[in-house]
């Protein structure tokens, strides 16, 4: 068969004798190259088809999630990148020594920051003294202060007390410390030498004495004439008064017993054209005899000093700073967070940011450039400031005695008072005198005094800086107080009200505030005027274009006739106030309240 095999048994030919390439099948059957369709076969389950479109259902839903999730995503990022919602305001007031530095940091901030929500953010600071933000934050928020505050950065704690105390602690969230700078007397280099080691306590005696220097080794230098002022100086008189009342006080007792003396201090300052800081300062570095100045030494934080004499040419030859040693009086600036109708949301969280960014090692590192004392960091010392570490603070006092003291010793605003003082109370004289030289000298205050047989007057009321006779007003009221002797009950205080409450209205002064200050222990046995006509009498007098508020504080408790001062008071619009005594820190400090 030449080339040809014969063919194997399982394997077929064709017609020319070569191989067929079909196979025999199992049943007798041939398969040919290409697999013929059977029609009996059996195609996929119903189940595995199932199953594949389950799976590419899930995997398609997954992808659809994962798509829409991220455009709806990005569509809320794209949202709030275009402030959608709007732009919110965020205010801080800050007090004025450090508004400056705050600015930068807050456009710094505003750049940065990322949007709250739909909401973008922009923080603005304002300057304002605590007492100006104090006022308005208690009562109705000043057009000129701008937008009322979401954060405000007083110069120290104290302010933050004295609002959570006229309106109620829920007003602050939050107050933590910025940075810190601690008083210190601005005072020519003499006077430097010459207080040496002395401390708070010796300083009203140093006020008050007109021949204190002499003792200092500063003959024909007067007094202290330390200038305490409320405006632009960090509250600097505050922590001063503070320092003093608590350094003065008995041991073991509240800074509210050192009170006369903080008061004693602020009434003996130098009277000047106005209450701040720049005014004191230009009288201490005034050209001229320093010994004969207005002005030797002003109460200033040592970063306020630490800037105004970098202004000076050789300013050491002009002044020096003095620490009085024991603790230290420091101004904290606490960030108070606060907490109120007026503030939504949105402003609250960035506002919270705010203080968080202003304590990062970069903005405080700036703080402390600007003469701030950070944590761990002093600026460099200058020729008049060491930075040198203090031994002590003074110890934190309760929210409520820091109050008390401050508003002891803020300065009183211009009104019209007429005194009305029971001579059974002789005590009372000293704070009534230091409180009258403190008011504003456009003030107008009178004095009357009454026992249990008679009353008069003994200075009309006028203006504390017009004459009266060869002297000014003032200087005859502090004369007459000092010599108020004692009698014998205020027995004719009935009588006695209606003839001055008349004198008021006579002598009334309109766009002042105007009253009538009582300060009585009963018992009150008039014969001619009970209580309830007294009370007709006011009622029936009282003028609502001319109103006089009368203001009673009570000495001593237990007075029976205490339900018709009240009523009295109420019927004015004035208020009712006892004390348990004439030597107690409650009546100056209410003393200060009703004369200011």
């Amino acid at each position: 068969m030449g080339k040809h095999s014969i063919p194997g048994s399982g394997e077929s030919t064709g017609p020319d004798g070569e191989p067929s390439g079909r196979f025999p099948r199992a049943d007798g059957g041939f398969q040919g190259r290409r697999r013929r369709t059977d029609a009996g076969r059996r195609g996929l389950s119903v189940g595995v088809v199932a199953a594949l479109v389950m799976v590419v259902v899930l995997v398609g839903g997954i992808i659809l999630w994962r798509f829409f999730g991220s455009a709806l995503s990005r569509r809320s990022d794209d949202a709030a990148g275009q402030c959608l919602a709007g732009t919110a305001t965020v205010a801080v007031v800050a007090d004025p020594s450090i508004a400056d530095t705050l600015g930068p940091f807050a456009e710094q901030f505003n750049a940065e920051a990322t949007p709250v929500g739909d909401t973008c953010v922009n923080v603005t600071v304002k300057q304002a003294d605590s007492d100006a933000v104090l006022a308005g934050l208690s009562a109705t928020w000043p057009a000129d202060l701008g937008e009322q505050p979401a954060l405000w950065i007083p110069a120290s704690s104290i302010p933050s007390a004295r609002l959570q105390a006229a309106v109620g602690k829920q007003i602050v969230s939050d107050a933590r410390s910025l940075v810190t700078s601690p008083v210190v007397l601005a005072v020519r280099p003499e006077v430097k030498a010459g207080l040496g080691e002395l401390g708070w306590p010796a300083l009203p005696g140093l006020q008050s004495n007109p021949t204190a220097m002499d003792g200092l080794k500063l003959p024909g230098w007067g007094s202290l004439r330390l200038a305490l002022p409320t405006a632009g100086a960090a509250d600097a008189a505050y922590l001063t008064a503070e320092a003093v009342a608590t350094t003065s006080a008995p041991p073991d007792t509240s800074a509210t017993a050192g009170l006369a003396a903080a008061a004693a201090l602020l009434a003996g300052q130098p009277k000047l054209s106005d209450n701040t800081a720049t005014a004191a300062w230009e009288a201490l570095t005034a050209d001229g005899d320093p010994a004969a100045a207005p002005v030797h030494a002003v109460a200033l934080t040592e970063q306020q000093l630490y800037r105004r004499a970098g202004e000076l040419g050789d300013a050491s030859r002009t002044v020096a700073a003095w620490l009085p040693s024991g603790p230290a009086a420091v101004a904290d600036y606490p960030a108070v967070l606060l907490s109120g109708p007026w503030l939504a949301e949105e402003q609250v969280a960035a506002a919270s940011e705010f203080a968080r960014f202003l304590r990062k090692p970069e903005q405080q590192a700036e703080l402390v450039k600007a003469g701030f004392r950070a944590e761990g960091a002093t600026p460099q010392a200058t020729d008049i400031l060491d930075f040198a570490p203090l031994t002590a603070a003074l110890p934190a006092a309760d929210d409520g005695v820091r109050a008390t003291v401050a508003g002891a010793v803020a300065p009183g605003g211009v009104e019209t008072t007429t005194v009305m003082l029971d001579q059974s109370l002789p005590g009372v004289t000293g704070p009534l005198r230091d409180r009258i030289a403190a008011l504003p000298p456009t003030s107008a205050v009178g004095l009357w005094t009454f026992d249990g047989a008679g009353s008069g007057s003994l200075v009309p009321t006028g203006q504390l800086d017009a004459p009266l006779g060869d002297q000014p007003r003032g200087a005859a009221l502090a004369g007459a107080l000092g010599g108020v002797g004692p009698g014998a009950g205020g027995a004719v205080s009935f009588t006695t009200l209606r003839l001055v409450y008349g004198d008021a209205l006579a002598a009334f002064r309109p766009g002042q505030q105007n009253s009538v200050l009582v300060i009585t222990q009963g018992p009150h046995t008039d014969r001619t005027l009970d209580g309830p006509g007294l009370q007709e009498f006011i009622t029936s007098a009282a003028d609502p274009a001319r109103p006089v508020a009368v203001n009673v504080i009570d000495v001593g408790g237990g007075d029976p006739d205490r339900p018709t001062w009240e009523a009295v008071a109420r019927a004015s619009g004035g208020s009712y106030t006892e004390v348990p005594a004439a030597d107690s820190p409650e009546l100056i400090a209410a003393i200060a309240r009703l004369l200011s």
